[in-house]
């Protein structure tokens, strides 16, 4: 089984995420016949990405692609490592793969991907900040203060715009990383009575 976005009210069912095996030239190869648990001399079709490992006359994989069972792969190849399948897939960090997938291709679909610069802005805001917690810890306090500023002003106005522009407060949540009722709780009072409406929807 591969991964699945753990939201049921997300109707991602046709998005099942994976890794997959690239190819020096890079292609993906064919799916490979493995035999069937149980079954003698019963193969079936296999496309897991260790199985790619230039033994036994099958092709040696380059690296891997995150992939979906729509059809979509990333543009980025990430490296392969056939003794740490956990460091390959990217699962545990959120990073590899699965973030390319999780990151790029899921949240495109939930309408939150981020871009480009304010990814690497919030990037480079968190190194930043982890490097001067050590150093001067008395200026990422100050950092981080500006930054609540920040957010305490911006976060209702994005809330308010959200349902303006007809989002449920799931889609909220959602993109908040947290739950409706909590979003509902969050953002209602900043609204008119027209917008606030069933914090269920």
């Amino acid at each position: 089984m591969g991964w699945v976005h753990d939201d049921p009210d997300a109707d991602l069912h046709d998005h099942e995420g994976y890794p997959v095996a690239v190819l020096a030239d890079g292609s993906e190869p064919e799916p490979i016949q493995v035999p069937t648990t149980g079954q003698n001399d019963v193969t079936s079709p296999n496309s897991a990405w260790w199985l790619y490992n230039g033994q036994d006359g099958r092709p040696l994989a380059a690296g891997v692609k995150a992939g979906c069972a729509c059809g979509w792969r990333s543009t980025e190849t990430f490296p392969v490592d056939f003794d740490d399948h956990e460091a390959t897939d990217g699962y545990e960090f959120s990073d590899g793969p699965f973030g390319a997938w999780q990151y790029k291709h899921i949240a495109s679909l939930l309408g939150t991907a981020l871009p480009h610069e304010l990814r690497d802005a919030l990037a480079t805001t968190a190194r930043l900040l982890s490097e001067e917690s050590l150093l001067r810890p008395l200026v990422a306090l100050t950092a981080i203060g500006h930054l609540e500023k920040l957010i305490g002003d911006l976060a209702p106005t994005a809330g308010a715009a959200a349902r303006k522009d007809g989002q449920t407060w799931v889609a909220i949540g959602r993109a908040l990383n947290t739950s409706r009722q909590a979003a509902y709780q969050r953002f209602s009072r900043f609204l008119a009575p027209e917008l606030v409406s069933n914090p269920q929807d």
